[in-house]
């Protein structure tokens, strides 16, 4: 008889083990996939930034060519619009539907609809010459959202931390 109390205890003791050790196998596997969630976020933020910060840049490069010529008076008008080309648009907007997962919804969509507001109407010719279309008021749009996107991607850096930090024991 004490020998099948001493079986079903180290059976009861194996059980308790194995459970402990699932659990705490199961809380790092769902650590970790938070981790890659995180880390898949974080780059997609990140190359959305790119990408607004290289129209930013396009965007200065041709007020350096138009510059020469453009009068004075005309030049001050425009320090605030950028021009989109129709190409890098329909990236934006296809990365965004892409990743619609990964990237802050209420902010996107926040983005679209400001940037569209400024559109300038030009005629068609106009825009299929120039290759681009041009939103006035548009860089501070642009500007605005970069800097959200870089605060969402500080956070989810902090974030992150906190993740790697956590053990499950």
């Amino acid at each position: 008889m004490a020998g099948f109390i001493g079986v079903l205890l180290g059976a009861l003791i194996a059980i308790i083990g194995m459970r402990f050790t699932f659990n705490t196998m199961m809380k790092e596997f769902d650590r970790r996939e938070i981790m890659k969630e995180k880390m898949r976020e974080i780059d997609a933020l990140n190359l959305l930034n790119h990408k607004i910060q290289e129209i930013l840049q396009k965007r200065d490069v041709l007020l350096k060519n138009a510059i020469r010529d453009v009068p004075d008076y005309q030049i001050l008008s425009d320090l605030d619009n950028v021009m989109i080309t129709i190409d890098d648009f329909i990236y934006l907007q296809s990365f965004c539907a892409q990743n619609h997962y990964y990237l802050p919804t209420f902010m996107v969509e926040e983005f679209f609809s400001k940037i569209s507001h400024r559109k300038v109407v030009m005629d068609p010719e106009q825009i299929r010459k120039v290759g681009a279309y041009t939103y006035k008021g548009g860089r501070l749009v642009l500007e605005e959202f970069s800097d959200q996107l870089m605060q969402m991607i500080n956070d989810r850096k902090i974030e992150l931390r906190q993740y790697t930090k956590r053990r499950y024991i």
